[in-house]
């Protein structure tokens, strides 16, 4: 099955200006490694009492942000060198370890990354947008309980009418999720409305809770009051669309999924979920069509184009498959979540499909290389290894 996008695991990784005499600006750079499109605002936490940053570093630090901000092929790698510089020069510069771990992030270095949001951490742990960030972190290398702690933790730090809240509280309520644990969500996000009043956002995720535990119509009522508090949210549409398919009302669900992405164009993930749908039922063309449109939008969607590839595989365009897995292979920094999963899907497609035994080989070596043993097709893996080595 092919997985939906969940917005609520969207990462809260954002690159922080220069320090400033008495406050610190947030430059809010969405780098999500999901390839959704939905961000969020946070107002940092006061940064801790701190020795003057020496002024070598603070140059190879605004220096790093010119260079994102002037773009091009290569300025996140000039970027993340002269973050590292600035470090080397003054260790105490907790925006520079977080905009490492920022930058690490979004290149799919999980471990990286929390190495750096660690230092960031040890210096200014009032920062709670870096503790969200490696929550995040932890959360998509697999490490659950360390992204709960983390979540916990800043929602323990956060005021009631903190706009942080909601946000934290549905992220973990969503990690809860995932991890079935539905009750501890429940009780995360119902804790969240008494302390925090009404959201769309936490009525929204705790539909998708009760979704996942089948309790449907739970779902739809708590769908219609995030629906009453902000009809123009493309996210409650998503989960309606969701709650619709499992009622087995298809074009109900297609209906919420096109009016999410009316709503807001650059909102991408209903039009992918509707995608992966169309690709579980075997409609590779229609498919086809829904991530051709993300791709226009969002060229470098690397989760979008790997599924592209499923859906020409399923066309049997098998030189078109090959040609846009290895195109993301070719264009993902390595352990990049999308990396992996065209790694894999190169693998399948030369052992099941081009008779390339060799090929498959190489590339499925590749692929264990560089999959974390939390990636989903691990164990499929595994398999298809002892397969090519008969």
């Amino acid at each position: 099955m092919t997985p939906t996008r969940d917005a609520n695991a969207n990462a809260i990784v954002n690159v922080v200006d220069p320090p400033r005499p008495r406050a610190l600006l947030l430059l809010f750079l969405t780098l999500c490694a999901c390839g959704s499109t939905s961000s969020t605002t946070a107002t940092p936490g006061k940064p801790a009492a701190r020795p003057a940053v020496k002024p070598t570093a603070v140059r190879e630090f605004e220096s790093a942000h010119r260079a994102l901000r002037l773009g091009g092929p290569e300025a996140r790698a000039t970027a993340r060198a002269r973050f590292a510089h600035a470090v080397e020069l003054d260790a105490s510069l907790w925006e520079a370890w977080h905009d490492l771990g920022v930058l690490a992030h979004g290149d799919g270095d999980d471990d990286a990354a929390l190495a750096a949001f660690d230092k960031a951490i040890a210096a200014n742990p009032r920062h709670l947008p870096t503790r969200l960030a490696r929550a995040e972190a932890h959360r998509r290398a697999g490490h659950r309980s360390e992204a709960r702690a983390d979540y916990e933790a800043v929602l323990r730090d956060l005021a009631d009418d903190d706009p942080l809240r909601k946000d934290a509280a549905a992220r973990l309520a969503s990690l809860l999720r995932d991890s079935g644990q539905h009750d501890a969500a429940v009780n995360v996000l119902r804790e969240t409305l008494r302390v925090a009043g009404a959201s769309a956002r936490i009525y929204t995720e705790l539909g998708r809770v009760y979704l996942a535990q089948g309790r449907l119509e739970l779902a739809a009522l708590v769908l219609a009051r995030a629906l009453e508090i902000d009809d123009k949210d493309p996210g409650i549409y998503n989960a309606r669309a969701l709650l619709a398919l499992r009622q087995g009302r298809a074009q109900d669900a297609f209906d919420d999924f096109d009016h999410a992405t009316r709503l807001d164009p650059a909102y991408l993930d209903a039009r992918f979920n509707k995608a992966a749908v169309l690709l579980d039922a075997g409609d590779h063309m229609r498919a086809k069509q829904e991530l051709g449109a993300v791709l226009e939008r969002s060229p470098d969607d690397l989760a979008a184009r790997v599924a592209l590839g499923v859906a020409q595989r399923g066309l049997k365009d098998f030189e078109a498959a090959r040609a846009t897995w290895q195109r993301v292979v070719d264009s993902a920094p390595a352990k990049h979540p999308a990396r992996v999963d065209a790694l894999f899907n190169l693998t399948i497609l030369k052992a099941d499909f081009l008779n390339d035994p060799a090929g498959a080989k190489a590339e499925l070596e590749r692929y264990m290389q560089e999959a974390p043993t939390s990636h989903p097709k691990r164990q499929a893996a595994d398999e298809k290894r002892k397969e090519l080595m008969l």
